[in-house]
């Protein structure tokens, strides 16, 4: 069930008991926000402290039932959810292309500057040079690295 399913279904338990989001009494609004809060996050640190925010608000404020629903609902989210964020992926989605598109999302983002003749070039002239340590055998540069000679030139 991908993240906007999770969130449809938090806004039907709290449908179930008031009739509209204007209706929700201030104290589960918040817990209401919070829960949707864990379920947009991207990252499994920032979904610890907003499931940590709602346990605190379940122990301290008086909440309606449609409350404590939402909170064990979200507690399951937060598990399938973590579990996902830990090895890299986003929350669970039906649609595979989306899932696939999560995975290599950071892939394109490196590979985008080869689109030009120039990033290509770049990447591969900073590639050589990056790992070729041999010194210079001959010549005004004779013991220096490439690296040494370009910092020496350009700073």
């Amino acid at each position: 069930m991908g993240r906007f399913h999770q969130l449809k279904n938090v806004s039907k338990r709290y449908y179930e008991e008031f009739n509209s989001i204007e209706e929700i009494p201030d104290n589960d609004r918040v817990v209401y926000n919070e829960i949707c809060q864990l379920i947009r996050s991207y990252t499994a640190i920032s979904a610890v402290a907003y499931i940590q925010k709602i346990r605190k608000f379940d122990s301290n404020l008086e909440l309606s039932e449609a409350s404590h629903k939402a909170i064990s609902y979200a507690e399951e989210i937060f598990k399938k959810n973590v579990n996902f964020l830990k090895k890299g992926f986003t929350p669970e989605t039906d649609n595979t292309m989306k899932q696939i598109f999560s995975l290599i999302c950071d892939i394109v983002d490196k590979a985008r500057p080869f689109k030009t003749d120039s990033g290509l070039t770049n990447f591969c002239y900073n590639l050589f040079t990056y790992f070729n340590k041999r010194c210079f055998s001959t010549g005004k540069w004779k013991g220096f690295s490439p690296l040494m000679r370009a910092r020496f030139q350009y700073g």
